[in-house]
């Protein structure tokens, strides 16, 4: 009793081409990177005093609001903790936001290139 060695049968052409999704699943990422700093912010200026304690003008907040939404953020955030200043180890939260909005501006840069 012989076997014979068969070719596989080809796989079927697809007439359609898929779409290539990783841009938009990027884009809904960045996005959501984006949003949920500043939405976090509004909710913080509606429903709680600590965006009024750690600043003292609407003017920063708002900026930080559209440049800085991390860095903002997380400077109220720490400034809520000990209720009087920022200091000590509160500091790397705030770096590690700063860090993040300037990653995040890098990345809107070079995909505005």
């Amino acid at each position: 009793m012989t076997e014979t060695f068969r070719q596989l049968p080809r796989p079927p052409k697809r007439s359609e081409k898929t779409a290539n999704t990783d841009g938009l699943i990027a884009a809904a990422v960045l996005f959501m990177f984006a949003l949920f700093p500043r939405l976090w912010i509004l909710g913080f200026w509606i429903f709680s005093y600590g965006l009024d304690d750690a600043y003292s003008s609407w003017i920063i907040p708002a900026v930080g609001f559209v440049v800085a939404p991390w860095t903002t953020l997380l400077y109220a955030w720490m400034w809520a903790i000990n209720s009087n200043s920022v200091s000590g180890w509160e500091w790397l939260p705030v770096a590690v936001g700063a860090l993040l909005d300037l990653w995040f501006l890098w990345i809107v840069a070079r995909l505005m290139r």
